[in-house]
């Protein structure tokens, strides 16, 4: 099989491997469609951990071809996605409930071989089935919705709150209609790029604006009728953040989502924070939505058609130029490889 791997930081090959056999609770999935995620990116350049040699690809789905013998709930031919994160169930996190802080965490695409491949083996616990009504490239983003809905059980927006996302990409228009269904009055996305805040606007935002635009402070706080309830950072980085700080109101709660670099920092006024009962919350992974992003998925209450999608092959010419910078991606850096 063709496969993507990564050697070591900064160092990718499209090799020919033989197909992996699944293990007794195993199953070998062939490979429909995966979705380069910011974290591929980071582990391409050796800023995120992860086990070289490495074949990336955490956001994926695809169709069973065979089973271990002890798998019971799954057939070959049966249409998947596949949850990569993988707790152990024994560390004190897990038998509290907290699988995303699992002390022996291991995922499909980080620690172990993912769906940068024509072919992957997971574990059964990690594979869901989704119905023929889904379509394969849609399903890929079952994995960044998954953690999108924990973040929103996180922060718990109220029907009639205002919700104001920062970053207008994949992720924020996923937290948009998320924000949207959970019942927000006035829910707005403030975006540099043009034809995101468009986007925003064909998914239902109230409004959009650029964080250059004059005045962003009293635009936000007429926009939203005194002030943002919840503010949901999707940019990931330190200016983002302290863009969220400086828009809160009193007795706002502010989501941290995205991934930012190990060297940002911010600084805090420390005395605003405490006289105006600010709430800073941060999400990690996904633990136990993966069924429910699915369902969202389905019941085409979360739309992910609009997104500008690069549909590439498992070919150096194809990938190489995406992780070494010479690809120009001109819209949300949904890259889809699709195998079959």
């Amino acid at each position: 099989m063709l496969s993507c791997l990564f050697h070591a930081p900064n160092l990718l090959q499209i090799k020919d491997q033989a197909i992996p056999e699944p293990g007794d609770n195993e199953v070998l999935i062939q490979v429909a469609a995966c979705g380069v995620c910011g974290t591929d990116f980071h582990i391409f350049r050796g800023e995120a951990p992860a086990i070289f040699p490495l074949i990336p690809g955490h956001e994926f789905s695809g169709k069973v071809i065979s089973c271990g013998k002890l798998v019971k709930r799954l057939n070959a031919g049966d249409r998947v996605a596949v949850d990569p994160n993988i707790p152990c169930g024994y560390c004190r996190f897990c038998r509290d409930g907290k699988i995303n802080f699992c002390e022996n965490l291991e995922a499909v695409g980080v620690t172990r071989n993912g769906g940068f491949a024509e072919y992957v083996v997971v574990p059964q616990s990690q594979v869901y089935t989704i119905p023929s009504s889904l379509d394969f490239s849609t399903a890929a983003f079952t994995e960044p919705l998954s953690c999108c809905i924990h973040g929103m059980d996180i922060i718990d927006v109220k029907p009639g709150e205002k919700v104001v996302i920062v970053g207008g990409g994949t992720i924020g228009l996923l937290m948009l209609q998320l924000a949207k269904l959970s019942g927000a009055g006035i829910c707005g996305v403030i975006e540099p790029e043009t034809y995101k805040r468009e986007l925003a606007i064909q998914y239902g935002a109230d409004f959009t604006t650029s964080p250059e635009v004059n005045n962003l402070q009293e635009y936000i706080q007429d926009t939203t009728r005194g002030g943002p309830d919840v503010i949901i950072e999707c940019a990931g980085n330190q200016n983002a953040l302290s863009l969220c700080f400086q828009l809160t109101k009193t007795g706002t709660r502010i989501l941290l989502f995205g991934l930012a670099p190990k060297s940002d920092i911010i600084n805090l006024n420390l005395q605003k924070f405490f006289k105006n009962e600010l709430v800073l919350k941060s999400s990690l992974l996904n633990p136990n939505t993966f069924q429910r992003a699915i369902d969202l998925l389905e019941l085409k209450k979360v739309n992910t058609s609009l997104f500008p999608l690069h549909r590439i092959g498992l070919a150096a010419s194809d990938l190489s130029p995406v992780f070494t910078g010479s690809f120009t991606v001109s819209s949300l850096k949904n890259i889809l490889v699709p195998f079959h």
